[in-house]
């Protein structure tokens, strides 16, 4: 057998099993704390060999980061598809918090890993927030936000997306009611930012009405 598809074979399997093990904490970490999921469980869920864990991950630490990680890219990449054609850095900055809230509508069992204890990536320069990041400096560029906004804005966004998200799942909304609660917050945090109140309320507004409309 040439060494090239051997090769090709043990990545596909090492892949297979990694995938195996993200599905597996996918699945035990919406229902208990990351503390409470021994890797005993996670490698049990999976079906593969304890040692197999240790080949892919140092720690669980990092096993519930790569985790996240993965929920992060795939909110990141529904919030890419949700502001394709928008070029007003307030319309995607709206679109990305509608999406989230969407998220916590529709991926429940992801959106409850996202929110229940799992560390946000808040840094400025962080790679999973460079869609974020260039929204909010076109934003102040523009001159459509406080001075505050340049360093704070990133963060005082993420919290309240997250928040949203977060009261989604906890109160256990239905989409009329999340789309209420996203219209009040995205107005709370827009004029926060020091967007023109009129501005907030439309943005608001139409969020509310897109969130209404759609099933996704």
């Amino acid at each position: 057998m040439p060494a090239n598809t051997s090769s090709s074979r043990a990545s596909f399997r090492g892949a297979r099993t990694r995938r195996s093990l993200i599905d597996a904490g996918l699945q035990l970490f919406a229902k208990r704390p990351v503390d409470a999921v021994p890797i005993d469980d996670i490698v049990a869920v999976a079906g593969v060999a304890k040692g197999s864990f240790f080949n892919h991950f140092e720690d669980k630490k990092k096993f519930a980061s790569a985790i996240a990680t993965e929920i992060r890219l795939d909110i990141e990449a529904r919030v890419v598809e949700a502001n394709r054609d928008l070029t007003d850095p307030l319309e995607r900055l709206a679109g990305g918090m509608r999406t989230a809230a969407t998220y916590a509508l529709t991926e429940q069992d992801r959106a409850i890993i996202m929110v229940n204890g799992f560390r946000l990536a808040t840094g400025r320069d962080h790679p999973l927030n460079a869609g974020l990041k260039r929204d909010m400096d076109a934003a102040s560029a523009a001159g459509l936000l406080r001075p505050e906004a340049q360093e704070a804005g990133l963060l005082f966004w993420l919290g309240a997306c997250h928040s949203v998200m977060a009261n989604i799942i906890e109160r256990g909304l239905s989409r009329p009611k999340a789309a209420a609660r996203v219209h009040d917050l995205m107005v709370m945090a827009l004029t926060g930012l020091g967007v023109d109140q009129v501005q907030s309320r439309k943005l608001a507004k139409q969020s509310m009405e897109q969130m209404l409309k759609s099933s996704r």
